[in-house]
């Protein structure tokens, strides 16, 4: 028989095409981001309170790591105790202003995961039938992107600002009922918004390395530089790496398809679905977070409360009562003891955390090449527990930032004379506690039945299969993982 043609690959191309390759991929992720978010805020009618070309760039910000604060400052008006008081003060009672200060800590992980996922796909997929690439051209496609961020993300900081209106829900909290309402209409009725350009620039540069460093290992069917494709990094972590990506990226795209039915019934004319359309679009990837990590034993809790300063003498005539009121409006909610279908929400988050990572360790199990008998006999531990190791490790040193980006919080605070008369937190906020703990061990067991179990399959496609003469057909050499290690000094030009 004929040996089998190599496949013709590209030329690697040069390095301005490199440069602007990755420059339209960092781009599009820019693009995708910028185009869920206008959606979103569209569905949930945000045109309401701000033009939606300042609030998409915001989003935008908030999307790379940064915060935006905001602030307005008013002089009391009417006839109440508040602005006569202020008025013996002041005179005219315009030198003392209402003064209120918030700043807005949440990340959309949805329009984040998007982004990222647009930028893996666009810097790595175009590799993929092309000749092995010199250092050097990795290095100008990463020069590209970078390029484009530090072009994007100060103008998205920038265009960032403008004036928005509060909802009444949120007056009605600071304002108490009307104690201290009268002092603080003036001051609520619209506040100004801007974006950090410092953190935005720089988390969103730290978060656009740590995509295009972690794809270098996770990226399959690609090709890379040798120094980079052979080396014992990749070549350790990467079927791990791309099982635990290609789940994350199945549960995101789970939050797509619900935000899409979501999308359909508004369109139908369903009740509240825009508004689920909107979150979905926004918020969606927060909720994975929060149902899985519950099962890793962290504590998540939502709610909203209205304090009110202690200070006595001025602030007490102003409308401050003393202590912090939590009355009834506020509400806080343990979402890890909410019940779905009868079960609480970390026993739910718990078996779904399981299953998912015996399918990692299923999945990685089959992407890890067989070892050579040398390799074998030189192994300190063996194959199914030094994969669910790297398994356990991997996912264990995740849990914590993921968890502080799925947090969130709004804080707004009404002042008068540089002294606090009240304000309300709202939130999303997680206690991690011993989560990365559970999550090894838990991890690691789940990896270790996942790729025992891959094994079982893999023994059993091995096994002689009987001839129609009674005797038995010899397996294919292919190991018990089912695939055939290549040497690391042939084929060259082969992707990895």
């Amino acid at each position: 028989m004929p040996a089998a043609s190599a496949p013709v690959l590209a030329p690697p191309g040069g390095p301005w095409r490199n440069a602007a390759e990755g420059a339209l991929a960092a781009a599009g992720a820019f693009a995708v981001m910028a185009a869920t978010a206008w959606a979103a805020l569209l569905a949930l009618d945000a045109d309401d309170i701000a033009p939606l070309s300042r609030l998409v760039p915001a989003l935008l910000s908030l999307a790379c790591g940064g915060d935006v604060s905001l602030s307005a400052a008013a002089s009391p008006s009417g006839d109440g105790p508040a602005a006569g008081l202020l008025g013996m003060l002041g005179g005219s009672g315009e030198g003392l202003t209402v003064g209120l200060e918030g700043q807005v800590t949440a990340m959309p992980l949805t329009l984040t995961v998007l982004g990222a996922t647009v930028l893996g796909l666009g810097f790595f997929r175009p590799l993929r039938r092309r000749a092995r690439p010199a250092p050097a051209l990795l290095a100008a496609r990463t020069g590209g992107a970078v390029a484009i961020a530090v072009l994007l993300l100060p103008l998205s900081a920038a265009l960032a600002r403008g004036t928005a209106r509060l909802p009444e829900e949120v007056t009605g909290r600071l304002g108490n009922g009307g104690r201290i309402g009268s002092l603080a209409d003036d001051a609520l009725s619209s506040v100004t918004f801007r974006a950090d350009a410092a953190t935005t620039v720089l988390l969103g540069l730290l978060g656009l390395l740590v995509v295009l460093g972690g794809g270098c290992v996770a990226a399959r069917r690609t090709t890379l530089p040798r120094p980079l494709a052979l080396s014992r990094l990749r070549l350790k972590w990467n079927p791990v790496a791309s099982a635990l990506t290609a789940i994350g990226a199945a549960v995101s795209a789970v939050v797509l398809a619900a935000a899409a039915v979501a999308a359909v019934a508004a369109l139908a004319g369903a009740d509240r679905a825009a508004t689920a359309t909107g979150t979905l679009l926004l918020a969606g990837a927060n909720l994975p977070v929060v149902l899985l990590t519950s099962g890793l034993g962290a504590s998540w809790q939502a709610g909203i409360r209205r304090e009110q300063s202690d200070g006595g003498g001025l602030l007490g005539m102003l409308g401050g009562s003393g202590g912090t009121e939590a009355g009834a409006a506020d509400r806080n909610l343990t979402l890890g003891q909410w019940s779905g279908a009868g079960l609480p929400l970390w026993l739910i988050g718990l078996v779904l955390l399981t299953c998912l990572l015996v399918l990692a360790g299923y999945l990685a199990a089959a992407r890890t090449p067989v070892r050579t008998a040398r390799e074998e006999a030189d192994a300190l531990l063996g194959r199914h527990l030094e994969l669910a190791l790297r398994t356990a490790t991997a996912v264990a040193l995740a849990v914590m930032p993921t968890c502080l980006a799925a947090q969130g919080s709004l804080r707004l605070g009404i002042s008068v004379m540089d002294n606090t008369l009240g304000g309300v937190t709202a939130g999303l906020d997680g206690a991690v506690r011993l989560s990365g703990l559970t999550a090894f061990v838990l991890t690691g067991l789940a990896a270790y039945a996942g790729s025992r179990l891959h094994g079982l399959r893999a023994g059993r496609r091995d096994t002689p299969a009987p001839t129609a003469r009674g005797g038995t057909r010899p397996p294919a050499r292919t190991g018990s993982t089912g695939r055939v290690r290549v040497p690391s000094d042939s084929a060259s030009a082969t992707p990895l």
